[in-house]
């Protein structure tokens, strides 16, 4: 999925008339046809605890999303509500640290909205249409439940954006294993070590190549510890996962470290690419490459 930007947003929107006096009603049929789960997601979720307004709040910013996505990338496969409840668990629990964290306003939402889709413009707008309701707006919006419909909103984007095919793929994986563990060293050790006698190892300077090696191997460990992810099955949100929440979280390292993390792991995906060990090693580097780029 492309990264949506303020023209995209701006188009998409100005697009909306077309579906007549209440074009959120109009959509909602379309939605319904081609996202139907996720269409009852936003129906049921938090039953007990939205009234009318919040609810519909949240289905209009929903959709809004749903049209934005869909008019600047084309359909998107329909998204199965397992794979949603999957998404907003795990978004729970990053609500959940964050909360711990005592964030401040913005840096609540700045950490809500990282990892997962990686859509920061269509998340400002969106959080926009949340936060900042038109004056004379008469519907009643309790603050205390902004978080969850903003959490929700999220979720839907998220399922929209992320593939649920490779989801589906780490679901058959079992429980840890320290044989598997052990194996799924070894591999990255092998690979590593191809990788060092490469020119594409060479081209990483003085700092990237002296850390290289601690940052390849600990980010195997890091998509197995967490995901029990072995090298032919790693994905790209889960590297993405690993790269931009759990090593910066877990790893004590000086600013030098982390500063060669990115292009190492781009150097080291573009490498495995070619070599065929990774399949979606291609698919990696790209979202690295454009985590980097934002950083």
């Amino acid at each position: 999925m492309k990264l949506i930007s303020e023209n995209d947003v701006n188009a998409a929107v100005s697009k909306m008339g077309a579906y007549g006096d209440n074009p959120i009603q109009s959509l909602i049929a379309v939605m319904n046809g081609e996202q139907g789960d996720l269409l009852d997601y936003l129906v049921e979720v938090d039953a007990d605890e939205f009234n009318r307004d919040e609810r519909d709040l949240l289905v209009t910013v929903s959709v809004t999303a749903w049209f934005i996505l869909k008019d600047a990338g084309g359909s998107m496969p329909p998204k199965s509500g397992a794979f949603v409840d999957y998404l907003l668990e795990r978004n729970l629990d990053r609500y959940e640290d964050i909360v711990e964290e005592e964030e401040t306003a913005d840096g609540f939402f700045d950490e809500l909205f990282a990892g997962g889709a990686e859509q920061p413009i269509l998340m400002g707008f969106l959080a926009g249409l949340v936060l900042d309701r038109p004056e004379g707006y008469k519907g009643e919006i309790r603050d205390e439940h902004v978080p969850a419909i903003l959490l929700h909103v999220k979720t839907v984007v998220d399922a929209l954006v992320l593939d649920e095919e490779e989801w589906s793929a780490e679901r058959e994986v079992g429980e840890f294993s320290q044989e598997d563990f052990d194996e799924a060293g070894r591999i990255v050790l092998g690979l590593y070590g191809e990788w060092e006698e490469s020119a594409d190892f060479e081209k990483l300077d003085g700092r990237d190549r002296e850390n290289a090696r601690m940052i390849v191997t600990g980010f195997g460990e890091f998509m197995y510890n967490y995901f029990l992810l072995m090298p032919s099955a790693w994905t790209a949100q889960r590297a993405v996962e690993v790269c931009a929440e759990i090593m910066p979280r877990k790893v004590l390292a000086p600013d030098a470290f982390f500063a060669s993390m990115y292009p190492v792991l781009i150097s080291f995906m573009g490498f495995v690419a070619e070599e065929g060990a990774v399949p979606h090693a291609d698919r990696i580097a790209g979202r690295l490459s454009a985590l980097a780029a934002k950083r």
